[in-house]
């Protein structure tokens, strides 16, 4: 393959009921699969997930290392990464149809942005029931101001895993990103990442983020380890 202009990274562990459908959604991407390389950082799971992700070999690339949490995995799969945008996916979540072409359209119109976010559809596991969760603006904004740290605060949630992509170039002055993040390493990404290029927001869900008992940051009963 030349060099794709788009690295989709997929981070995943024990995901065996899931990465497929993560896998596939990529896959099905209307998208030209020449500009597109996938990579799967399996995080050192003991379950099935490493032999699903065989399944897709050579069209998706996969690394697996001993486990350490979500920021170990992006610092092992980023500079492996060979597009210039970096597209970040859960392996427990999936993508619309049209989620590559619309954030790469954002990066070839303003090349001086370095991340662009969107919204989601939050899809709980149990009773299958979503609720779509938007930015209340869109558009550019970066944290050279104080209205721009705000802005970022806000809606900071729509520039986590599985909703944001960062251009390489700005993830290489971001990392290592601290292993010692158990939780949000990803929106920790996000936050250094749009200190250094600023971001675009865009008003469209183009990410499934699924809600199951699995979560680390999502739970619904009182969980004293993940609280």
């Amino acid at each position: 393959m030349s060099r794709p202009s788009v690295t989709v990274l997929i981070d995943t562990y024990n995901h065996e009921r899931f990465i497929e459908e993560a896998i596939v959604s990529v896959l099905e991407q209307d998208f030209a699969p020449s500009e597109m390389e996938i990579l799967v950082v399996d995080d050192g799971s003991t379950d099935r997930t490493p032999e699903i992700v065989r399944k897709f070999e050579p069209r998706v690339r996969l690394l697996r290392k001993a486990n350490g949490g979500q920021a170990s995995a992006f610092n092992a799969g980023i500079p492996e990464a060979k597009g210039e945008i970096i597209a970040f996916l859960d392996g427990d979540d999936w993508w619309k149809r049209n989620k590559l072409s619309a954030v790469m359209k954002v990066f070839e119109g303003s090349p001086a942005v370095g991340v662009v976010g969107h919204g989601i559809i939050q899809i709980d596991e149990s009773t299958r029931r979503g609720s779509v969760l938007l930015p209340e603006a869109s558009g550019y904004f970066d944290m050279w101001s104080t209205e721009g740290a705000q802005r970022f605060r806000n809606f900071m949630c729509v520039l986590g895993t599985s909703r944001v992509a960062i251009r390489k170039s700005v993830l290489v002055e971001v990392l290592p990103i601290p292993e010692s993040l158990t939780i949000e390493a990803d929106e920790f990404m996000s936050a250094v990442s749009v200190a250094h290029g600023g971001a675009i927001l865009l008003a469209e869900p183009l990410t499934y983020y699924r809600l199951h008992d699995q979560n680390l940051f999502q739970f619904r009963t009182n969980d004293s380890v993940r609280m």
